[in-house]
């Protein structure tokens, strides 16, 4: 039996040998017989594919699925006993690869919609599936003269299947062959039916209607040809939409709405017109309004002012052009201007330009004639001279402006006289009187046709006396 020092001794030995080991396993930890569970990574779930149906009837803002409130403060996880690791199994040879064969895509085409059915129910499916384009081949097809089988198989058949046409028609934006196809639907229908493809062709006239006012209230130019173009097609809408369903009160006020609005977007495009100078284009606008039936009498009078302002603005813009040809010595393009103007004028009835706009054109136009004539003479072309004067002698301006064309018409002629004279002596002393007593007679005419155009004998006696004695010298006295 051990004695109490050397069972102090084994103890004290025993305790440094822990003391040694624990130290080691500070330094140099072993690895443990079971390893430590760690906490696994977060699932990353997989895609999930939805169709769009799913997608827009779920609650916007929630997921597809709803997770259970948890009760009471959360439990700890349970201690679970470590599981033996699982023996690796070895893993099999890759198979090769087979090939598979796609799978053939089967298009349906319109005519195998509804084969067992009616055409109408075939292509009403085909509408409710938004293939509006099949819809229009099959019932054209069957309300064709070749449709065979598939035609429908009475007049109420025939005009609901019109209506199905119209509805596919107005989903692809094609509104006149939807109005068309609402039509043939109405004559083709019997006559209790009708009334449903009127309510129906009114409903499409409202809303074509709706639209097209709408447009134009988001015009960029209220005062363009475009904006008002909008607004007659939407009237014109409208009052389709009223004879459809004349006890609709809802289509007829708004009916009369878009007349209230048609009239001054009229004369608001007309006027715009007129300011840029595009006095033809108001005109047919303008000819169009008054010819209307719809045209409300209490505008007559301001339109046919904007009528008549028409002429009288086109005819001072020529005179303007002609003016400034003249400042840049393109006198042939002056003339032409202003024979523009004559023409223009010449073209209208009385009644189209009152009395004051009547002299004031006839004034605008004296002035460009008596002007290019003013210019000839002081440049001393006479002969050039004569065709501008006497244009302007024919307008009613006034005493003192016609006593200053005839003026210059007596100067102009004169100046003939001078030239031609000149010609005549020199044939005459060149001896060839015949010749001399030819000129001197187209002398003598040209002064006879002038108090024909306009002028009296007295304006131009002493013209005329020249030329007597121009006779008298050639021997051939004139009276």
């Amino acid at each position: 039996m051990l004695s109490e020092e050397a069972l102090i001794v084994l103890v004290a030995f025993g305790a440094c040998g822990l003391l040694v080991l624990g130290t080691l396993e500070l330094l140099w930890p072993t690895r443990p017989r079971h390893p430590v569970r760690r906490a696994a990574p977060p699932h990353q779930p997989r895609p999930h594919r939805q169709s769009a149906l799913a997608r827009h009837t779920r609650e916007r803002g929630r997921g597809a699925y709803v997770r259970r409130p948890v009760e009471g403060p959360p439990s700890s996880p349970p201690a679970l006993a470590p599981a033996p690791l699982p023996t690796a199994e070895p893993l099999p040879a890759p198979q090769p690869l087979e090939a598979v064969a796609p799978a053939p895509v089967v298009t349906e085409t319109p005519a195998a919609v509804g084969d067992d059915g009616s055409v109408v129910e075939a292509c009403f499916a085909l509408y409710q599936a938004q293939r509006y384009d099949d819809v229009v081949g099959l019932a054209a097809h069957a309300l064709g003269t070749d449709a065979g089988g598939r035609r429908p198989a009475d007049a109420q058949e025939t005009a609901a299947l019109w209506s199905v046409l119209a509805l596919a028609r107005q989903a692809l934006g094609a509104d006149a062959d939807a109005l068309a196809a609402l039509e043939a639907a109405i004559a083709a229908a019997p006559v209790g039916d009708r009334a449903i493809y009127e309510r129906q062709l009114a409903s499409l006239a409202e809303s074509v209607a709706q639209g097209l006012l709408a447009e134009a209230d988001r015009h960029t130019g209220p005062d363009s040809e475009e904006c008002l173009t909008t607004i007659r097609s939407a009237v014109t809408w409208l009052e389709r939409g009223v004879a459809a369903a004349p006890n609709d009160a809802g289509l007829a006020d708004l009916a009369v709405a878009a007349q209230a609005r048609l009239w001054p977007a009229w004369e608001r495009t007309v006027m715009a017109l007129v300011q840029r100078q595009e006095y033809r284009a108001a005109r047919r606008l303008l000819r169009d309004a008054l010819a209307d039936p719809r045209f409300p009498p209490g505008r007559d009078a301001s339109f046919r002012e904007l009528f008549s302002g028409t002429f009288s603005g086109e005819i001072g813009q020529l005179t303007a052009q002609a003016i400034r040809s003249m400042q840049e010595a393109r006198e042939s393009d002056a003339l032409a201007s202003l024979q523009r103007a004559e023409a223009l004028l010449g073209t209208l009835n009385e009644d189209v330009l009152p009395p004051t706009r009547r002299q004031e054109v006839d004034r605008r136009l004296w002035w460009g004639y008596n002007k290019l004539g003013v210019r000839r003479v002081e440049a001393g072309e006479h002969e050039e001279a004569l065709e501008p004067l006497f244009h302007a002698l024919d307008y009613d301006v006034g005493p003192e402006r016609r006593q200053e064309t005839v003026a210059l018409l007596v100067r102009a002629l004169e100046g003939v006289v001078d030239a031609r004279s000149l010609t005549i002596r020199e044939l005459a002393e060149a001896g060839d009187g015949e010749a001399a007593i030819v000129q001197c007679d187209k002398l003598w005419s040209r002064l006879r046709s002038a108090t024909e155009m306009g002028l009296r004998q007295d304006d131009l006696a002493a013209t005329f006396a020249r030329v007597q004695r121009l006779f008298e010298t050639l021997g051939r006295p004139r009276h």
